[in-house]
């Protein structure tokens, strides 16, 4: 098996500037998105330095061994965590910054991705049609249905939607939540900003990943439904295929060019 991936992200209609920033490493197989904030353009400091430092740790252990994916991806971010906080703490102009994450690192010969994430940006997979959350928000509204889960609706109308309860460089140090799911050839995993699900249902979601046919596509409709939906926040989509080793071709014929060098991407497309 080999994974396959693809990234794009927009500034959104309502924003002047993108506090988005995702990262494709394919020669180690992991793939960040990253959602600042903080105001002031502090949270497109905050999600470059998170995506950065991810970056820099596989980068610099030069692809880490199976038996470690999870613990580099955990220190990974805890660093990036630390960093974050110290910039935040000792500059005035960036005081209050912080960044949502979501980062999946492929591990074939164990047939896992391991994904990491702090805040509200997502994973989702799609499997045989089926789209799966693999993440779970932390968010006031989350942890309210998750300690309550008979609360009612008008109950839920009165807490506001956009409160998260994790993220790095907030606090000095961070809980991560991480996963490891078995991977089957076919699998496609979208990373996301609440750019794009706030916007977007997961039945939208699904029905655009069953439809299009090249990863680059995929992002581009995404990207196109939240912006026709009100665009009303920065909006990035990374899709993450699983493919057999030797058939570098998508089905129905159409084909796709092989993994290049890293990508990066704020604010324009990659």
């Amino acid at each position: 098996m080999r994974a396959i991936a693809a990234g794009l992200t927009d500034v959104g209609r309502e924003r002047d500037h993108n506090e988005d920033r995702f990262v494709l490493l394919p020669e180690f197989g992991v793939y960040v998105v990253a959602d600042g904030m903080g105001g002031h353009q502090c949270g497109e400091v905050a999600s470059r330095m998170a995506t950065a430092t991810i970056a820099g740790y596989f980068r610099d252990r030069r692809g880490p061994s199976a038996a470690n994916v999870m613990d580099v991806l955990r220190a990974a971010l805890a660093d990036a965590n630390q960093k974050i906080h110290v910039r935040a703490s000792r500059s005035h102009s960036h005081r209050g910054m912080g960044t949502t994450v979501v980062a999946a690192a492929f591990q074939r010969e164990q047939g896992k991705l391991y994904v990491a994430h702090a805040g509200d940006s997502r994973c989702y997979r799609l499997r045989d049609g089926e789209l799966t959350q693999i993440t779970r928000d932390h968010s006031l509204l989350e942890e309210a249905l998750r300690t309550r889960p008979d609360i009612s609706p008008s109950e839920l109308a009165y807490l506001p939607g956009n409160v998260i309860t994790r993220a790095l460089g907030v606090e000095p140090t961070v809980d991560i939540d991480l996963s490891a799911e078995d991977v089957q050839v076919g699998d496609l995993f979208l990373l996301c900003s609440d750019g794009l699900h706030g916007f977007v249902g997961d039945e939208k979601i699904g029905d655009i990943l069953r439809s299009a046919t090249l990863l680059t596509e995929g992002c581009s409709l995404l990207v196109a439904e939240a912006n026709s939906n009100g665009g009303g926040d920065n909006i990035t989509a990374v899709l993450v295929r699983i493919d057999a080793a030797n058939e570098p071709w998508l089905p129905g014929g159409a084909s796709e060019p092989p993994p290049g060098p890293p990508a990066e991407g704020a604010g324009q497309p990659s």
